[in-house]
């Protein structure tokens, strides 16, 4: 995504910063939008597409994308919809409310969807936003507020892909049974396993991996899950519409 890079700073010194950074399962999709417009920077392995569109049509559109086809499946689902992530940094015009995937029926839905965004933000995040790095928590929604509960996955150009837990098993095999589970690192209670040398292939482990692990803890199902603390360093409203987990802050809920 180096094109994309050198694109966008390109357009961003023509035209000004834009309203939001995102993308979909394919590449960066970054808008410059006001209520009447919306100049729409795609990039594609293989092309770039910039293109002026009528805002409250591209809008409508999108947000039917959203929608579940019965014949859908997972993969094909997550991978078609048209943005998996948006960050807005300041600017004009910024939507009120924006489209949300559904929550995940069962946990393979759920799986295909993080993988999908790991993958995106894996790829798309140094081009867009550089150094700084994306997060999110996932809790139970009964134990709101409880550590032990709590599954942290974090992006960065960095790090890559990093996934977080607090706490373990109890026992004399605890580290034994967290290290066969493929947790690498134990600090100060938190295990932690990255999957950086995998590159953008590293998001499948870690999607499995981290549904395996909420699961290994007794969530029944992802419908008890709630998604928490989503930040971006360097600030800015960050959304992840392409997630299968409840979020407050989305119309999608």
């Amino acid at each position: 995504m180096a094109i994309a890079r050198e694109v966008l700073a390109i357009v961003i010194e023509r035209i000004g910063a834009p309203t939001l950074y995102g993308g979909d399962a394919v590449g960066p999709v970054v808008r410059w939008r006001d209520e009447k417009r919306t100049v729409l920077l795609k990039c594609r392995a293989q092309s770039l597409q910039l293109s002026v569109r009528a805002t409250a049509e591209l809008e409508a559109w999108e947000a039917s994308e959203f929608a579940i086809d019965e014949r859908s499946d997972p993969a094909s689902y997550y991978s078609k919809i048209p943005y998996l992530w948006q960050l807005y940094r300041g600017g004009d015009s910024p939507p009120l409310r924006f489209p949300a995937v559904a929550t995940a029926p069962d946990w393979r839905w759920l799986e295909e969807s993080i993988k999908a965004l790991l993958r995106a933000w894996w790829e798309q995040l140094p081009a867009q936003i550089g150094e700084d790095g994306a997060e999110f928590s996932v809790v139970p929604w009964s134990r709101w507020g409880n550590a032990l509960s709590t599954l942290s996955v974090r992006c960065s150009e960095a790090e890559g892909v990093m996934l977080s837990v607090y706490g373990g098993v109890s026992g004399a095999t605890s580290e034994e049974v967290m290290e066969a589970r493929g947790w690498q690192d134990h600090m100060v209670g938190w295990w932690q396993s990255d999957f950086y040398e995998l590159g953008a292939d590293g998001a499948a482990p870690a999607a499995r991996m981290g549904v395996e692990e909420l699961r290994l803890r007794g969530v029944r199902s992802p419908a008890d899950l709630r998604v928490v603390d989503v930040r971006c360093e360097g600030g800015g409203l960050l959304v992840l519409p392409g997630l299968a987990i409840r979020d407050r802050c989305l119309s999608g809920m």
